[in-house]
C-alpha cells in the first residue's frame, strides 16, 4: 500500500540542470529548501494560531521560489488558493483553515522526503 511518504513531492530534474553535475551544489540548495520549509512551516502555523491570513499569505509565498526550483506541481494550486482567497468577497475562513491544514501536511511529509535524499 501506498503512504503519502512514498508518493514523490518533488522531480529533482531542474535543479540536476541548474547543479551541472554538482552534488554539493544539490546537496546545500536541499538544505537551504529544508530550513525555508521549517521556517515556513512555522511561520505558517503562527499566522493561522491568530487568523492572520494576509501574513499567511506572504508565509505561503515565500515558499514558492524553491517549490518551482523542486519541482513541487502538485501544490501550486493550493499554493495560489492560500495566497489569494482571504482577499475575495465570499472569503470562508473554515476553508482557507482547512486549505491550509492540508498545506502544512504536505509541507512535512515533502520535509521527511527531502531529508531521506540528504540521508542516502
Amino acid at each position: 500500500m501506498s503512504t503519502p511518504q512514498n508518493n514523490k513531492m518533488y522531480d529533482l530534474s531542474q535543479l540536476e540542470l541548474l547543479s551541472r553535475g554538482d552534488d554539493s551544489f544539490i546537496t546545500k540548495m536541499l538544505d537551504s529548501f529544508n530550513s525555508t520549509l521549517k521556517e515556513g512551516i512555522s511561520g505558517i502555523n503562527e499566522a493561522k494560531k491568530y487568523n492572520d491570513w494576509e501574513n499567511l499569505s506572504k508565509q505561503v509565498h515565500k515558499l514558492k521560489p524553491s517549490m518551482q526550483i523542486l519541482g513541487v506541481n502538485s501544490l501550486k494550486d493550493l499554493i495560489c488558493s492560500l495566497e489569494n482567497d482571504y482577499k475575495t468577497e465570499n472569503f470562508n475562513e473554515n476553508s482557507l483553515i482547512e486549505k491550509t491544514d492540508a498545506f502544512l501536511e504536505n509541507c512535512r511529509t515533502l520535509l521527511i522526503q527531502t531529508q531521506q535524499i540528504l540521508h542516502k
